[in-house]
Parts: C-alpha cells; sequence; structure tokens
C-alpha cells in the first residue's frame, strides 16, 4: 500500500500575502504524464502546478537531478491579463518501478514545496486504488470524499469523470478541485494533502464539455469560457490513445482562445481522451462516453480490442463515464455504451468503472447481447436506448460464490455533487425496468450518502469496499480468477 501523504508547502494566503510572489492556483500536483506501459527504468511521472502571472524562476530537484520544466500561459476566464495563468511542467523521467522518490520545488532560490512519490508497481505487488467521480463543485462532501480517500492510503486515483462543476473550465479547477484534493492538512471539512503524492487518473466527462453547438450537440464554446476543457490543460494523461480519435472533443469559437489551448494541452488534446495503463497486475482502459461518441464505430473499437488483447495483465478493467447499466431515473437512457459489452466480454473484462448518476451501483455479474443499436448510433442524442438480452449470474455473491460468470458494472458517481434518486435507497423493486424487460441485473445501490469505491487486488483476487463520508463501508465483494 502507498505511504500516507505527508509534505510541506506555503499555503495559498501566504503566498498571496507576500509581494511580487506567485499565487498558486495549484500548488504542485502529481500526474502519471504519458506513460502507459509498465517497463523499468523507463517510468515517468509529472510534477506540474499553475500560478497567477507572477513569474520568476523554478527549480525541481528528485534523486540528484534537475527536471526540465516547460512554462506555458493559459489566460483565466473573463480573459484578461489580471486573471492570467501559468502553467508549469516539469517531466521527471528514467524511474524505476516500485520506488519512493523524493523531490523539491524552489522560486527564485527559496524552497516553496518539498513531497515524495512512489512510482507504478510492478507485476506480481499488491495494489490499492480508490475509485470516484462527479466530485468537485465546494461542497463539504467534496471535502469528505478528498479525506477518505487520503485515509484508504491509495497508490493512485481513478477518477470516474466530472472532476468539476460545472463546465469543466480551468478556473472551476483553481477553485473547486485543487484546493480540496491538494490541501495543505487533511480534514473532512477540508480536503487531503493527496495529490502531491498521489497520481491522478480520469476520464473525460459531460461537464467537461458543456457548451452546445447550433445543433445543441455538446462541444466546447471558447466564446463562452475561453478557459474551457481544463481536462486538457491541467490533467497530463498517458499519451497512447488513437490518433486522431474517431472522435475528437469539438470545439467552436474565436481563433485566439482556441490557440491559446491548444498551446498549453499540445499534444494532450485531443489524444488523451482515449488512453489505456498498467499498474501492478491491473490493466485499465479509458474510454470517451460522451453523447457526440458512437461506439459502433469500426476504427474505434479495433483500437480497443487491440488493445485489450495486447495486454497479459491478470484483470481487466474499463473506466467511462456515462453508465451502460444504470437503474437510476436520471440518465437511464443513456445506454450507447452498451454495444461495447460484447467486445469487453470476449477479451476478459472483469469490471467497468463509471460516474455520471450520483450514487453507488453495484451489478450482478452478467453478459449482455444488444439487439438493436441504432439507438447507440444516434450521436449527439441524449436518449439511446439499446435493448438486448442478459444472462444474469445469480451464484455469484462476492462471499462464498466469488468467481463471476460475467462482467460487473460499478456506477461510483457519489463523489461530492448532490445525490440521485433518494427513494431508490434500499428498494430493488424500483431498480427494475421495463425496457430491460425487468431484468434483475443490479445487486446493490446506494443513493442516500455520498461515498467511494477502495479496490485491494493481487493477481488472483480482487476485495471492492464502498466507503460513506463518515468513514464506514456500506458494500463489500470479492472476486477471484480461476
Amino acid at each position: 500500500m502507498a505511504e500516507a501523504c505527508s509534505s510541506t508547502a506555503l499555503t495559498f494566503d501566504q503566498a498571496a500575502r507576500a509581494k511580487a510572489r506567485p499565487v498558486f492556483t495549484a500548488l504542485p500536483y502529481l500526474q502519471p504524464g504519458a506513460a502507459s506501459v509498465l517497463k523499468d527504468g523507463d517510468e515517468a511521472i509529472v510534477i506540474a502546478w499553475q500560478t497567477n502571472g507572477v513569474g520568476g524562476e523554478y527549480e525541481l530537484t528528485y534523486d540528484g537531478r534537475k527536471a526540465t520544466i516547460d512554462q506555458r500561459t493559459l489566460k483565466g476566464g473573463d480573459a484578461t491579463e489580471s486573471e492570467k495563468r501559468l502553467n508549469y511542467v516539469a517531466d521527471l523521467t528514467g524511474l524505476r518501478l516500485g520506488r519512493r522518490y523524493e523531490y523539491k520545488v524552489s522560486w527564485n532560490g527559496e524552497l516553496i514545496l518539498e513531497g515524495h512519490f512512489t512510482t507504478r508497481k510492478p507485476r506480481g505487488q499488491k495494489i490499492r486504488f480508490v475509485a470516484f467521480g462527479d466530485n468537485s463543485y465546494g461542497d463539504v462532501s467534496d471535502r469528505a470524499t478528498a479525506y477518505n480517500a487520503y485515509r484508504a492510503m491509495p497508490d493512485f486515483v481513478m477518477n470516474t469523470g466530472d472532476n468539476v462543476y460545472e463546465g469543466g473550465r480551468d478556473d472551476e479547477y483553481a477553485r473547486y478541485f485543487f484546493p480540496v484534493y491538494n490541501a495543505d492538512e487533511a480534514g473532512p471539512r477540508i480536503g487531503a494533502p493527496l495529490l502531491r503524492a498521489v497520481p491522478f487518473y480520469t476520464c473525460i466527462a459531460n461537464h467537461d464539455v458543456h457548451g452546445k453547438d447550433d445543433n445543441h450537440h455538446p462541444c466546447a464554446d471558447f466564446k463562452k469560457d475561453q478557459d474551457a476543457l481544463g481536462y486538457f490543460t491541467a490533467m497530463h494523461l498517458p499519451g497512447n490513445g488513437p490518433v486522431p480519435p474517431p472522435f475528437p472533443t469539438p470545439i467552436i469559437g474565436p481563433e485566439g482562445p482556441i490557440a491559446t489551448f491548444k498551446t498549453v494541452a499540445g499534444d494532450r488534446y485531443p489524444r488523451q481522451s482515449n488512453y489505456s495503463f498498467d499498474y501492478g497486475d491491473a490493466h485499465f482502459l479509458v474510454l470517451d462516453a460522451n453523447v457526440y461518441v458512437d461506439p459502433t464505430n469500426e476504427a474505434l473499437q479495433r483500437w480497443i480490442e487491440a488493445d485489450l488483447s495486447g495486454t497479459d495483465a491478470a484483470w481487466k478493467f474499463v473506466v467511462y463515464h456515462h453508465p451502460a447499466f444504470n437503474v437510476g431515473h436520471e440518465h437511464y437512457a443513456e445506454q450507447h455504451m452498451r454495444a461495447l459489452s460484447p467486445l469487453f466480454e470476449k477479451h476478459g473484462v472483469d469490471l467497468c468503472f463509471h460516474g455520471h448518476e450520483h450514487t453507488y451501483q453495484r451489478t450482478k455479474p452478467f453478459r449482455f447481447k444488444p439487439t438493436d443499436l441504432s439507438g447507440a448510433q444516434e450521436v449527439g442524442s441524449g436518449g439511446r436506448l439499446v435493448p438486448g438480452e442478459f444472462t444474469v449470474d445469480r451464484k455469484f455473491d462476492g462471499r462464498t460464490v466469488t468467481k463471476p460468470d460475467g462482467i460487473i458494472y460499478v456506477t461510483t458517481g457519489a463523489g461530492g455533487k448532490h445525490l440521485y434518486d433518494a427513494e431508490m435507497n434500499g428498494e430493488p423493486g424500483s431498480w427494475l425496468h421495463d425496457q430491460d424487460a425487468k431484468a434483475d441485473y443490479c445487486e446493490k445501490v446506494v443513493t442516500d450518502r455520498h461515498s467511494l469505491t477502495v479496490i485491494d487486488l493481487d493477481a488472483k483476487s480482487l476485495t471492492l469496499r464502498q466507503i460513506d463520508e463518515w468513514g464506514g463501508e456500506v458494500d463489500r465483494v470479492t472476486v477471484t480468477k480461476a
């Protein structure tokens, strides 16, 4: 397991009071960077930070080496010079797997932060990760999620999308995300210093692409929000996605703000909307499930098939925001990702993780055969029903019978935003839908509290625990390999 995160840093207030000093809109935080395949000695990680327009000379040292630091300018939400952001990125390369590294960041010769991180674990080592989504919008529930994630001492975070609300803007990351998940202290009403010691993976979601084009289809509108698509400027994720992706995130607006965005994002846009990576004995495939995506597309399916068939990991997980199998009322009709279930089954996917529904839902293991894919092909529509035949494994209980027949789908979207469907809590009859011929594929639903998922695994077994905002356990299941 990862060690508890500890470090020292200037607080936002201390920096703000110092004349001619940078104000950090994001204190130095860890990102996985472009690496995807596990390779000892060739591991890499990114340490990034953001400030207001006050510059200076930064130095980042690690393992007796000095990192190269790249600085680019991104204007803030009102596009004035006073809201200018300076984005700094340091690439730490040539690292060993499973090793702890210390790092220090200095500004004009003055130490501003020191921390540590542990690189990805190789095959054969136990790992722990936490998963949650739909989290940051400024409420105490966000802070409780960050605090409980920190207390779990994970190796990394796997977010299921909608990091910030409402529009995925750079300014929203500065207000709602970084102060909570990279706080200077840990507490249920504060947050935690999580991101300066633990890499944060995530997937692109609907609130990252919150504008509309003339056809009312989702897009990033740089006329409305000149700091749109913070997912591509704040996040530094593996760079092994298809180039170009079959369905790049659409953007509209004036040439100037778009050019600035592309300069800061670099080749992360649009590539990091789809990617994969390994960690220990697990392989993760992360997909864009926004409604501008057609999951029946042959090029997309070829890339997915090549990715899933090309790994020797014991466990295969798929992460995307819009849940294909969801019994809630808010987003039940957005079923387009069901089109990929036969492909996932073919290549031995074990679990799929989602957000979007602001609840916790865990299905029984099952197999699904779509009978009509026309709804999945209706790009841009919010109602994309995909009917089909369910083969549900009712013997699996995660305690005495732990080897599943089929995929388990986990919706963990209760990370902070207001909750959905309070009336469904503890009412299994309400989880059945006529459109699915009342198939009883859902096993557990928790709608009355915020929560996050904690996964422990080795090559032979996996334990999933769902932890509520007060630290209590509301679900537990064990999955074993043959």
